[in-house]
């Protein structure tokens, strides 16, 4: 073998596996921009409200009521609407507990709600209060992707963290246990994370653009900011 071949060789080599990282890097990290964020300081005249008991205190947006009939609380931002990118929210549920819980019925439905159903988080791509996407904490085992469509409700994902093998495995209520839920979207691909972790990836073509906002289900939270950020390419 010619022994000059050998260095230009793995020059050649080098280079590629160079030029190869660079655009696996490029692939992965998707340019975005934020176009909206709220931590609660202050008034934003964006937010509308369509039900609940919303406000503001000390850089937390507070939603008092757990009335079980009012079901879904919402308020969202008029504007910027949202199509494909990430939106990120901190909640922390805070039901109200009776300080002992007996066998009664009343007490019964209370821990199944409290284990499997209540919870609080995102709406997206909204086109009005009966149509839109939602995903939030569903009880202390888990969390639910759907979609209301004409005021009809849809399970698209309802995983529990025992199943996921995740490291969130039983959400901690109360005002000081905070978890940051994300939501990322790309065309009609819906992948969805709490605390950074995958909790469930969804595909549904029923909204492409909306309006972005919080919600909670038969239960008080807190919320200690909201970001939205779009794909710039």
């Amino acid at each position: 073998m010619n022994k000059q071949r050998v260095p230009i060789l793995f020059v050649c080599l080098v280079a590629l596996m160079a030029l190869c990282t660079t655009n696996s890097v490029t692939v992965s990290q998707p340019a975005t921009k934020v176009i909206f964020e709220d931590h609660f300081k202050k008034a934003i005249q964006q937010w509308q409200q369509v039900s609940g008991i919303w406000q503001l205190e000390k850089g937390v947006l507070r939603q008092t009521t757990d009335d079980p009939a009012q079901l879904n609380t919402i308020r969202f931002i008029q504007s910027p609407r949202f199509g494909d990118g990430i939106i990120e929210a901190s909640v922390a549920v805070t039901p109200r507990l009776p300080q002992v819980l007996t066998t009664a019925g009343a007490d019964d439905e209370l821990t199944r709600n409290i284990r499997f159903i209540c919870g609080a988080g995102i709406i997206f791509r909204m086109k009005d209060p009966k149509n839109y996407y939602m995903f939030r904490l569903a009880g202390e085992e888990g969390v639910v992707l759907g979609k209301m469509v004409a005021g009809e409700w849809t399970d698209l994902a309802n995983p529990r963290f025992r199943d996921l093998g995740s490291g969130t495995q039983r959400i901690q209520f109360g005002k000081s246990n905070y978890y940051k839920l994300k939501v990322e979207c790309r065309s009609n691909r819906i992948m969805c994370y709490v605390n950074e972790e995958i909790a469930c990836t969804m595909q549904d073509a029923s909204f492409d653009m909306g309006q972005v906002g919080l919600v909670t289900f038969k239960t008080a939270a807190d919320f200690s900011y909201i970001k939205v950020l779009e794909f710039t390419h």
